[in-house]
This record gives structure tokens, sequence and C-alpha cells, in this order.
């Protein structure tokens, strides 16, 4: 059997379309972040108050592989 999945990202909830993306950081930030949502495109400011241990929202990863194939094919 196997135990909880335990969340190993740094994520912000974008304060426009409410999707939990990454923060891009490895550790706790000390200081606000600027952060650029890779859904909405949308440019905010975010506390460390704001930032968590969670999950990206699925669409992330499905917009960077629909960017990565974009960029493949000539």
């Amino acid at each position: 059997m196997q135990g909880k999945i335990k969340p190993t990202h740094f994520v912000v909830t974008c304060k426009r379309c409410q999707r939990a993306v990454p923060a891009g950081v490895a550790e706790f930030p000390a200081n606000n972040l600027t952060l650029e949502c890779p859904l909405c495109g949308e440019l905010r400011r975010y506390r460390p108050s704001e930032v968590y241990l969670g999950f990206p929202s699925p669409l992330v990863g499905e917009q960077f592989s629909t960017v990565q194939r974009r960029r493949r094919t000539p």
C-alpha cells in the first residue's frame, strides 16, 4: 500500500484565474515574488505569506507541453 503523496513544489494561487501556478523558487522566499501566470499571462506580486507547498494546476503542464510541440514543429 502506498503512503500519502506529499507536495514538493512551492506554488501561489493566481489572483486572476485562481489556479495554482509554480512559484519558481527552490526554497521558501524571504521577499516578495513577481510572477507572470503561465495560464492567463497576468504579472502580479505575491507576498511570502501567499506562497505554499502544493501541486501546480494540471493545466500548467498541458500548456507547457503544447508550447514544446509548437517549437519542435518546423
